[in-house]
C-alpha cells in the first residue's frame, strides 16, 4: 500500500509504513544488460529493479510492502549509492553464485516480512512457494531447484 506518493519526471518519492524511498517509472541503467543476460523474457514485464537508492518500476506494477522489503535489501547490498550499485550489477551479472546468494538474502527478508503479518501456516507454505518458483526460474538463471530454493529461503527466515 503506498501511504505518500509524489510523481515528478518520471520519479516519484514514496513512503511504505514510514519508510521513503525513491522510485521511478524508468528502466534502471543496467537493463540492457539485463536484457543480454536473460532475453527480453516475458518475465521481465513483472520486475522491479533496485539501482543505488531507487526502485525501478518500469511497468509501474503494484509495490506492495514484502517487495519493497526485498528491494531495500539490494539498496544496503548496493550500499545506497549509484557506484557501489554499478560494482553490485557487475558481480550480480557475471557471477550466478554471487546472485544466488543476493537474492536469497532478499527473498529471506521478503518471506519473513510475510510471515509478520500472516500467522496462517497453509498461506505461508504456499507464499514460500511462490518465491522458491521465482527465485528457482530462468529470470535469475535457474540457478537452483525449486525445492531447494524453498528449503534456502525456509532455512534462512526468522519467523
Amino acid at each position: 500500500m503506498i501511504v505518500n506518493k509524489t510523481k515528478t519526471l518520471g520519479s516519484t518519492t514514496e513512503k511504505q509504513q514510514g519508510v521513503d524511498f525513491l522510485m521511478s517509472y524508468d528502466k534502471p541503467p543496467i537493463y540492457d544488460n539485463v536484457v543480454s543476460m536473460i532475453g527480453d523474457n516475458v518475465s521481465l514485464l513483472k520486475t522491479i529493479f533496485t539501482y543505488g537508492d531507487i526502485i525501478f518500476n518500469p511497468n509501474e506494477l503494484n509495490l506492495t510492502p514484502d517487495i519493497v522489503a526485498h528491494e531495500k535489501v539490494h539498496m544496503d547490498q548496493q550500499g545506497h549509492n549509484n557506484h557501489d550499485a554499478a560494482l553490485w550489477w557487475g558481480r550480480y551479472l557475471r557471477e550466478p553464485e554471487f546472485r544466488l546468494d543476493q537474492e536469497s538474502k532478499a527473498y529471506t527478508k521478503q518471506y519473513e516480512w510475510f510471515c509478520q503479518h500472516y500467522k496462517d501456516r497453509n498461506q505461508r507454505a504456499v507464499y514460500l512457494n511462490g518465491l522458491a518458483k521465482t527465485l528457482s526460474s530462468p529470470l535469475y538463471g535457474n540457478l537452483i531447484t525449486q525445492s531447494d530454493a524453498y528449503n534456502l529461503i525456509k532455512r534462512y527466515a526468522k519467523v
